[in-house]
């Protein structure tokens, strides 16, 4: 890794969490695609759960995002958390790092997606994206995860369904709870 430190520093990462369900496989996707409009390479590292039982995981976000496969300026690469808590595996940061040093110019991380104190991912991330979905919980509970604490954009996710509006202004509401802000600084907004 101390070999590939010269190399680094160039790609930005973006990092995508939320509870399983809301649409971050589906956003990260999206993501892609623009991306690679804007001429971009793309590197994507998906992490999902590993069974408390066998130790295995389904690594199915490559079958998720398969309209990218054979696009040569795109890497996917799913992880499996194998117990790791904070959403990530325990090598995603190492793997930010190779994809950086590799030349991706922008590298997205989605989180295993428990819902719970997923929070490791602003440590790596230089934009960390929330995404919630009407009907997956209510704002107390995503405050309790400690996730709108972290998020630097918010996405109420699959805003056709019934109670998209609601959830948006409880997220509202939550984040204007959050802690004083000076006059000036950078605040999340609807």
């Amino acid at each position: 890794m101390a070999a590939l430190a010269p190399l680094t520093g160039n790609a930005y990462v973006v990092g995508l969490t939320g509870s399983p369900g809301v649409g971050k496989s589906t956003s990260t996707s999206a993501l892609v695609t623009a991306y690679r409009k804007q001429g971009k390479r793309v590197g994507v590292l998906a992490v999902d759960p590993s069974s408390p039982f066998s130790g295995g995981a389904l690594l199915g976000d490559r079958v998720r995002m398969s309209e990218h496969a054979s696009d040569p300026g795109v890497y996917i690469r799913s992880m499996a958390s194998r117990g790791h808590l904070g959403g990530l595996a325990w090598a995603a940061p190492q793997a930010i790092r190779v994809l950086d040093a590799a030349g991706c110019d922008v590298v997205l991380v989605e989180t295993v997606g428990v819902g719970q104190s997923e929070v490791e991912i602003a440590s790596q991330a230089d934009t960390s994206v929330v995404l919630l979905a009407p009907g997956m919980g209510d704002g107390i509970q995503a405050a309790k995860a400690g996730i709108l604490e972290i998020g630097d954009v918010y996405v109420v996710n699959k805003a056709d369904r019934d109670g998209a509006d609601a959830t948006a202004r409880e997220l509202n509401h939550m984040l204007g709870l959050g802690e004083a802000r000076a006059p000036g600084d950078w605040r999340p907004r609807s």
